[in-house]
């Protein structure tokens, strides 16, 4: 019987691991995948770790995690020990009251962390400009800045407040632990209480401060919640920027990244178990050993007559720290910039580091998940970005809403190689806000060898005959808008009834288990798989997805018989950008013929730049050696007749807004 249980338990842990570590073993193999897609298998190669050292935007995430994941783990180490300390002189109850508390921010929802730190901030800097400007005013000897931003210092004290509660917990159990008559007769014999700490406590409490120390350092370069609230438009950690490359596809160059983070963890781990483990069987067999040349080194500079050399070194480590920090940071906070927030994948890179070349201009490049996201993100002040890029029916709200800046045109000469079917349309009738960027068609995607015959009709997404292989998209314009077409209603609809006739048709075939669920990025890896039949979305995205499709998938796009959605997304300025001018020439730049070449080549949206758009096919086979196939240009850049049979989004009065939140939040999961 127990040699049963015994093969049984080592059977479930067995699993259990497995289940555990198996998604990271593909994720390390696909790292090395020579294709672009996370569920094709094209070969082995090491070009994604190749191009991951060469992306200039991973490399300054990279840097900006290890350096706020340094001083976080510094600061919160030394805080949470002398707050640990300082716990264990207090009376029992107390003690226990103030632990208790101490444990809330663990348990706390990272999301909630985040969130109110967020609004503490943006609350503490709109009181901050009116105590710049009264005490600009009584004085002039130092001026203050009048208004402050999120940036690296908000997202730094983010990470030192959730960090120190780590610390306390750690340290906690080894002041436990020490005989607190130690520190009496320490002073009995004539040391001071500091004296004490550097002999005697911090000793005994030392593997505690180094757990504490790991655990903030591992928590600090694991985080995205927190670093995502608090970083503001200027600042990027790792985590946020794997986040944003995964908005349109997770790439084996985010494998790679993801690879390495996690091989630097679980180094850093084995290390720290390993100094244990060996620290434990000396403590069991009483082992003596000869001190190493470091610990000489320590004994000796610990004598009295070295205390001012001690006292000189660490003054020389803290400044040569301090200096080292202000140069990193300084070197990129002097260089002019321009803050841009657009969607994942959505702009071939090598354009970014071309402007910063050309212009001297640095450019903080992150994404938003959606149009929504970002339209919280402004709201709740969370962000100070310069360029955004939106689309249509999102631009409308945030004009109406007076939080667009009106372009200078003169300083955007390449509008004028704007077509002119893509000026004055109803988002921006005038002119005075946009400079479009891309735009598309929504459309059905489908695998020809799990459907029967060529897909036509919205109807498709609907019916009964592949329920458990359509998915769903999971945004509510876009969904209830397919919804409303197929139904013979407007996409723009204000008709109570027939948002709730077409939310109806989703929630029915929902019930019925038609749909495999509501995707976003994940509909790249279903239909590139063959793990579902049919999806509704973008056709640039559709042509990623046909580069990458498996042996056995036929991928298809079409325009529905009903008609279909077609899209700008366009470049706008915030209301009172920092960076006006900055964002001028960024605008004028991604506007010229050169870099939307390049954009469609890498994103597969079509331009809406006219010589762009003719050139585009002659570009193409120049860069590849072969033609371009007409089909496929036609699906990216939808012909005069396919656009007249699809309508653009307007924006929605606030109370048509607020029924599709409410539908939307009815569907669920």
């Amino acid at each position: 019987m127990k040699q049963s249980n015994r093969i049984g338990s080592r059977l479930f842990i067995g699993l259990t691991f497995l289940f555990l570590y198996l998604p990271i073993f593909l994720l390390i193999i696909f790292s090395f995948n020579a294709g672009d897609s996370s569920a094709v298998w094209k070969g082995f190669s090491l070009n994604w770790y190749v191009s991951l050292f060469q992306n200039s935007l991973i490399m300054e995430s990279l840097y900006t995690t290890l350096l706020v994941s340094l001083l976080a783990t510094a600061i919160a180490t030394v805080a949470g020990t002398f707050a640990a300390i300082g716990l264990y002189s207090l009376g029992r109850r107390k003690r226990d009251a103030l632990l208790v508390v101490n444990d809330i921010p663990m348990m706390n929802a990272d999301i909630v962390t985040g969130v109110s730190l967020c609004l503490f901030f943006v609350a503490f800097f709109q009181g901050w400009g009116a105590f710049a400007n009264w005490f600009n005013g009584v004085q002039s000897v130092v001026t203050l800045p009048d208004k402050l931003h999120l940036g690296f210092t908000t997202m730094l004290l983010a990470h030192v407040a959730f960090n120190i509660p780590y610390v306390i917990l750690n340290v906690a159990p080894k002041l436990r632990q020490m005989d607190k008559n130690l520190v009496d007769a320490a002073q009995d014999l004539g040391c001071t209480w500091m004296q004490a700490f550097w002999k005697v406590i911090l000793p005994e409490i030392k593997p505690g401060i180094v757990s504490g120390a790991l655990i903030a350092f591992t928590m600090s370069i694991d985080d995205f919640v927190i670093s995502y609230f608090t970083a503001g438009s200027s600042t990027s950690t790792l985590a946020m920027r794997i986040y944003s490359m995964t908005k349109k596809r997770i790439t084996p160059e985010v494998n790679a990244v993801s690879t390495l983070l996690f091989l630097s963890v679980l180094v850093l781990l084995v290390l720290n178990n390993v100094r244990e483990i060996r620290q434990e069987r000396r403590a069991a067999s009483q082992e003596i050993r000869e001190p190493s040349f470091f610990e000489k080194l320590s004994m000796r500079f610990n004598q009295p007559s070295f205390k001012w050399v001690r006292r000189g070194v660490t003054a020389a480590m803290a400044c040569a720290f301090v200096v080292v920090v202000v140069l990193l940071t300084g070197a990129t906070s002097s260089q002019p910039v321009v803050n841009v927030c657009s969607w994942g994948e959505y702009i071939d890179e090598d354009l970014i580091t071309q402007f910063e070349e050309e212009t001297g201009i640095r450019v903080n490049y992150q994404t938003a998940e959606s149009n929504e996201a970002l339209y919280s993100l402004l709201k709740s002040g969370g962000a100070d970005y310069d360029v955004i890029v939106p689309s249509d029916y999102m631009i409308s709200q945030l004009i109406e809403e007076d939080m667009l800046e009106e372009l200078d045109y003169s300083q955007i000469p390449n509008f004028e190689l704007i077509d002119q079917r893509f000026r004055n349309l109803p988002y921006d009738p005038e002119n005075k806000y946009t400079v479009p960027y891309t735009w598309g068609t929504l459309g059905l995607i489908y695998n020809a060898n799990m459907v029967d015959g060529e897909l036509d009709s919205w109807g498709a997404l609907y019916g009964d005959e592949y329920a458990g292989s359509v998915l769903l998209i999971n945004n509510s314009r876009d969904a209830l808008g397919a919804a409303l077409i197929h139904l013979g209603y407007s996409v723009n609809t204000t008709n109570e009834a027939e948002i709730r006739e077409a939310f109806g048709l989703i929630s029915d075939a929902s019930r019925r288990g038609v749909f495999q669920g509501k995707v976003m990025d994940q509909v790249f890896q279903k239909m590139e798989g063959g793990n579902a039949a049919i999806a509704s979305y973008y056709a640039g995205d559709y042509l990623s997805m046909l580069e990458n499709q498996a042996d056995g998938v036929d991928l298809r796009y079409v325009i529905p018989e009903e008609g279909a959605n077609w899209f700008v997304d366009a470049m706008c300025v915030l209301k009172d950008a920092p960076h006006y001018d900055a964002a001028m020439a960024w605008i004028n730049f991604i506007a010229s013929t050169d870099a939307n070449l390049a954009n469609m080549d890498y994103i597969w949206y079509a331009s809406p730049n006219a010589e762009a758009l003719e050139q585009y096919p002659a570009y193409y086979e120049e860069l590849y050696g072969e033609e371009l196939d007409p089909e496929l240009y036609e699906i990216m850049a939808a012909p005069a007749d396919v656009l007249e049979r699809c309508e653009m989004y307007t924006v929605l009065p606030r109370a048509t807004r607020a029924l599709y939140n409410d539908l939307w939040i009815q569907l669920g999961t």
